[in-house]
């Protein structure tokens, strides 16, 4: 058993799926519910493939429309509802009743919880902005050349208390 990267679980078995274009580990409960496609790795040979479960979760995604790949969720997404919802003059309330959906969906949205992507459309077309698309956020990454373990937040405790206790 491992742990499911999507919900957290760690009581079910997991396989390997796709998820947004990208390998994750993932409870069967996941799968499903989602909808995904299971990872085949290229170098399996075609009769070690278990054509039942192949059936089985291909068979969630057939018939469904899948939108081409647009770019994804902006990182400030929220701030952007947010913004558009108040230049409009609309309370959370107001923009939950001409989406259809309940007030506390909007505020989890706005608190930056991700939407699906049902509603990542829906808010676009209610507000009239642009959700999508690429990411030019920079990131800055911090490489550790050591093979040490680095700073663990009780080494920070202990640095904190030790400093307190030299100031008196």
């Amino acid at each position: 058993m491992g742990t499911c990267e999507l919900c957290g679980s760690d009581t079910h078995h997991t396989r390997q799926a796709i998820a947004s274009s990208v390998n994750v580990d993932a409870c069967s409960r996941c799968i499903d519910s989602m909808g995904l496609e299971l990872f085949e790795s290229p170098f399996r040979s075609p009769q070690s493939k278990n054509p039942e479960v192949l059936r089985k979760h291909s068979s969630s995604t057939r018939g469904q429309h899948i939108p081409p790949e647009k770019g994804s969720l902006l990182g400030d997404f929220h701030v952007r509802i947010r913004n558009q919802r108040v230049s409009k003059g609309w309370k959370q309330k107001d923009l939950a009743m001409r989406m259809n959906e309940r007030l506390n969906t909007i505020q989890r949205i706005e608190n930056g919880s991700r939407p699906t992507d049902e509603l990542v459309t829906k808010l676009e077309k209610v507000l009239g902005i642009t959700l999508m698309g690429e990411s030019h956020i920079e990131y800055d990454a911090q490489l550790s050349s050591g093979g040490g373990r680095g700073l663990t937040i009780a080494d920070a405790l202990e640095e904190y208390l030790t400093k307190g206790e030299s100031d008196d």
